[in-house]
């Protein structure tokens, strides 16, 4: 395992974080439906968004042997409804949650508009705005806060990621994790997105390229220190933004 934080840790190539004073896996930003909202576009994807959670919260749940899971907000895509995709795999996805003896918190975020009605069908899964242990505050990152001194605050809604350039002018994309400290004394950890079309956000020393207030306005970005998270081989450790300026794109 590897600590972003104190108490905070990661393992393998999981998009995930283990909080060991919850004992549970803490992920974000699946966007179930996403599929459905780009074909009422025009454009056609393989559904694949429901298959990959499913993948990667067994994984995480036999990694770090727990059977608690908190989805950081962005469970499902439509901002304007509950899409009939998403109605089919929520519905299938807190079923297989429930049968397999997991307890999970559903943090909302910017997208989860009407995920209640399927949520409340199921009495494993408890629908919250943030949760809050000790020092410890989950929430999705979307709106403000009142930011408190030496806090450690989990998020999502970013979609991090690293574009790296090679001497030779090309890049590579790899989403991480992105463990900034603040003003305060405290850290943020910015979880990757769970969604496999959820690319991400060029991460960088631009306060205007975030979206959470809570990075724009306290995060120390020269300090931010990237986890790149390399599926099929694991977790790459770079050093902080104010070392990479020359390379991140």
């Amino acid at each position: 395992m590897v600590s972003l934080v104190d108490g905070i840790e990661i393992q393998g190539d999981l998009p995930v974080v283990y909080s060991r004073a919850l004992n549970a896996v803490v992920l974000s930003d699946v966007h179930i439906g996403y599929e459905e909202e780009m074909a009422s576009k025009g454009l056609f994807l393989p559904r694949v968004q429901k298959r990959r959670f499913m993948k990667i919260y067994k994984s995480a749940i036999e990694n770090f042997k727990t059977n608690r899971l908190i989805i950081n907000g962005d469970m499902k895509h439509r901002f304007n409804g509950l899409g009939r995709q998403e109605r089919e795999d929520l519905n299938d996805i807190f079923k297989d949650l429930k049968e397999s003896g997991v307890s999970v918190k559903l943090v909302r975020g910017n997208h989860d508009n009407y995920i209640s009605l399927i949520a409340e069908k199921f009495d494993n899964v408890e629908l919250v705005d943030e949760i809050r242990e000790g020092e410890l505050v989950i929430f999705h990152g979307h709106r403000e806060i009142e930011v408190e001194p030496k806090r450690v605050y989990v998020i999502g809604h970013e979609h991090p990621r690293i574009a790296i350039r090679d001497k030779l002018g090309f890049s590579r994309k790899f989403p991480c994790f992105l463990v900034t400290p603040t003003d305060l004394g405290g850290q943020i950890v910015v979880l990757p997105a769970i969604g496999s079309y959820q690319a991400g956000n060029d991460i960088s020393l631009m306060r205007n390229s975030y979206m959470s207030s809570l990075m724009r306005e306290h995060g120390i970005l020269e300090k931010a220190r990237p986890f790149l998270v390399v599926e099929g081989e694991g977790i790459m450790e770079f050093p902080e933004l104010r070392l990479l300026k020359n390379i991140i794109i």
